[in-house]
């Protein structure tokens, strides 16, 4: 790595610690009820079966990478799917020059505050866009865990990293299930039925209950369209009178709490990436053909553990509440860096209770409609 040099911008180490500590991690997405922070000090979650049951079939590797640069224009992205997780962005020579030239201006007209307003902005964006990225980077592995039970690696993440490979939670392959009709067959579905059955078929095994329904808004639109799911509500009602109004996820629950069976939790998560060429992508965490049941309203936490500061040197570092923020300037090429790391890893807990259901295939078929 190059030389860390104190940053250019107007920052110290109070202004930074503030803006670090102020950000509340995933706020307002699904990884913090799912997959809640929790603090390791191994890197090899394999010593963590004792304690939490979630032996890992195969080793993180890939730390000692240099954290991918991202363009200005994404929001929340990947920056690779190995045990380190790491993006950056930069202002280079021309950014800089413009923000010194903001200064002076601003210095000759002390009641000119929108460009006062500008210049702090550009002092701190950089710093929100990394919390974000680290956010939704937890949001993507923790929801495709959560609707899979398995993590997979792509070949086409960035760097020069591992070869394709896959973590592997070790849920029963008994619990990964199809559906002998699918669900988005809204005259012949019973997605209500088919929940309750998976649960009774985790109950006679002495195992905890499965309590949760976890599943995309698409899919519960789903549901509440069936008609059984109108008959199984409204049982003394005349059919042709239940309106779309009348099925609701309040109403479906008190039949299901009603019941004893699992209460549904509708998920509607998005997440953009950044491809290799710089296109970016929005994309559905979230398996839509899933839905995962659970004994609890989490499927997981999500492990870390502090990266270390750099002695001696002149950047400014500030722990975050699970990844370390870096900001620092290099002089040849003038640039001004600002970098988030973390150590991290979503795992699951509870997985003999865990059930995985392909709602659109007769087998589980890696959740894929067939």
């Amino acid at each position: 790595m190059a030389d860390m040099n104190k940053p250019l911008f107007d920052i110290d180490q109070p202004g930074m610690q503030v803006a670090v500590n102020s950000y509340k991690p995933g706020n307002g997405l699904a990884w913090r009820q799912l997959f809640p922070l929790k603090y390791t000090p191994k890197f090899d979650l394999k010593g963590l079966e004792g304690n939490e049951g979630i032996p890992v079939a195969a080793d993180r590797v890939a730390f000692n990478t240099k954290a991918p640069k991202k363009t200005r224009k994404t929001v929340g992205s990947w920056s690779g799917k190995l045990g380190k997780y790491a993006v950056s962005r930069e202002k280079d020579e021309i950014a800089i020059n413009e923000y010194n030239d903001l200064q002076t201006l601003a210095a000759a007209n002390t009641e000119d505050a929108a460009t006062a307003r500008y210049l702090v902005d550009l002092v701190y964006d950089d710093l929100d866009f990394c919390n974000s990225a680290m956010d939704y980077k937890v949001e993507i592995d923790a929801m495709r865990i959560g609707c899979s039970g398995q993590q997979t690696f792509s070949k086409s993440i960035d760097g020069d990293m591992a070869t394709e490979d896959v973590i592997n939670f070790n849920v029963p392959k008994e619990n990964f299930v199809g559906v002998e009709t699918k669900f988005s067959d809204a005259e012949n579905a019973d997605g209500l039925k088919v929940i309750a059955a998976e649960q009774e078929k985790v109950a006679k095994k002495g195992l905890k209950k499965p309590m949760y329904a976890i599943l995309e808004k698409t899919k519960f639109e789903q549901i509440c369209a069936q008609k059984a799911t109108a008959r199984r509500l409204f049982p003394r009602y005349d059919q042709t009178l239940v309106t779309a109004d009348m099925i609701s996820l309040d109403s479906i629950n008190a039949y299901m709490r009603g019941k004893g069976y699992p209460q549904l939790l509708v998920l509607d998560t998005y997440a953009t990436i950044e491809h290799k060429d710089g296109k970016q992508e929005t994309i559905k965490p979230w398996n839509e053909n899933v839905i995962t049941l659970s004994p609890v309203p989490q499927l997981g936490y999500t492990y870390y553990k502090p990266v270390p500061n750099v002695p001696n040197t002149e950047a400014l570092q500030q722990q975050a509440a699970y990844y370390k923020m870096t900001r620092y300037s290099e002089i040849n090429p003038m640039l001004e860096v600002t970098m988030a790391e973390a150590y991290v890893q979503p795992g699951l807990i509870n997985r003999a209770s865990l059930v995985f259901i392909n709602t659109e295939a007769t087998t589980w078929n890696n959740g894929a409609a067939k």
